[in-house]
């Protein structure tokens, strides 16, 4: 009888401890109140970026106001102290001409010369604020020549991360407003490479674009003059409040997160371009070839402008993924601002680093030169960036002017 009975207690024993296993595992996988807890895999850390001084005496002004319930549904930033705002005389700086050469356009950022044995924060480029003078005229918005846009787009996860959350976001819009009692066509286009881990970075992003399209949108839409000074404040402001944003959702929620942000907003025949940290937007006209607009804000950038290393070494550098200046690490942010004429055959492109890290500069223009039709554009630099190491999340957005 007791060799009987002992195979069945073992059999109980072990039953037992196997069913109190997957009730474990239930209770862990759906964390509180039911909600799975989400895998946290470290990605792009918030901490690779390096402080730089706080600028003074610029407060922004703070109007406590309700976001729109599209934010509302999905995190809490009812409770942010931020508003959208709605430029009617904006206040610019004046406009700096500049040649047209690549080295120039390095030329102003009078970067500090670091050695990288330094252990101190990395001094901040001053803001750029420029025209690109290419003997076209850009003193205003000129309505009667307005371009078509064939616009391609690519976005993946690379290889490398491919089951970590894609932290980058994007946004490409198009529409007509009347302006002068003009029919006016305008693009507005954007990518954000958040920073953060945890999917913190990925809502760092989300948030980036949110505010700015509807900044930008809410104001290119309810003026009745679009100048110059108007859309190039429109996307500053756009800027800023999505920093504050960012900001105020970070020390509400305790999170260390941050994100790049590249845009361009082409009205008729120009094109309005801000950037902050180190995604891109370069040109490519057929005589001039390919030209980065934006500059970079990385520690990688700095050294190469102070002669520190060569373009090619910046690729390979240790701290390339260092940058000083973001989205969300302050509550004030200097935006690099830019304005280019655009005619029949340039094309523009905005990506995130996960781009051009992997692909030289000679290669992308090869690959704009030989596709006539901006979605294979799109698609091949998506396909040689992967196929290069994929090693960061790709975002790629492809404007051929008609």
């Amino acid at each position: 009888m007791r060799l009987v009975l002992f195979p069945l207690v073992i059999l109980v024993i072990l039953a037992s401890l196997w069913l109190l296993g997957w009730w474990l595992l239930l209770r862990l996988g759906l964390g509180l109140k039911g909600h799975p807890l989400r895998l946290r895999r470290r990605t792009r850390d918030a901490v690779e970026w390096v402080p730089s001084p706080r600028s003074e005496g610029n407060p922004q002004p703070s109007l406590r106001t309700t976001l729109p319930p599209s934010f509302a549904t999905s995190t809490d930033y009812t409770s942010l102290d931020v508003s959208t705002p709605r430029l009617r005389l904006p206040q610019t700086q004046p406009q700096t001409q500049l040649p047209w050469e690549l080295q120039q356009v390095w030329s102003d950022a009078s970067p500090v010369l670091v050695s990288l044995k330094e252990t101190g924060p990395i001094q901040d480029i001053p803001t750029v604020l420029r025209t690109v003078d290419d003997s076209r005229p850009s003193d205003a918005v000129t309505m009667q020549h307005s371009l078509h846009m064939d616009i391609g787009v690519g976005w993946h996860k690379g290889i490398t991360r491919k089951y970590m959350p894609n932290e980058d976001s994007l946004a490409v819009l198009q529409g007509t407003c009347i302006c002068n009692e003009q029919l006016v066509p305008f693009g507005l286009f954007i990518i954000a490479d958040g920073m953060g881990g945890h999917s913190f970075g990925r809502e760092a992003s989300r948030i980036a674009i949110q505010q700015m399209t509807q900044a930008v949108l809410q104001n290119v839409l309810e003026s009745d003059q679009l100048s110059d000074e108007l859309l190039t404040a429109v996307l500053v402001e756009g800027v800023e409040l999505a920093n504050r944003t960012i900001y105020q959702w970070s020390q509400l929620k305790g999170y260390n997160v941050g994100t790049t942000l590249t845009a361009a907003l082409v009205v008729a025949s120009k094109a309005y371009i801000v950037n902050v940290g180190d995604s891109r937007t370069y040109r490519h006209d057929p005589q001039s070839g390919l030209l980065q607009i934006t500059c970079d804000h990385s520690l990688v950038a700095s050294l190469v402008a102070a002669g520190a290393i060569t373009r090619e070494e910046m690729y390979t550098h240790p701290d390339r993924n260092k940058i000083y200046r973001c989205l969300g690490n302050e509550d004030s942010l200097d935006v690099d601002r830019f304005i280019i004429d655009l005619r029949s055959g340039d094309t523009l492109l905005l990506c995130s680093d996960g781009l051009w890290e992997m692909v030289r500069d000679q290669y992308i223009e090869r690959i704009l030169c030989r596709n006539s039709n901006a979605a294979q554009s799109a698609n091949e630099l998506l396909e040689v960036a992967l196929k290069g190491g994929g090693e960061d999340n790709v975002s790629v957005i492809v404007v051929r002017m008609r």
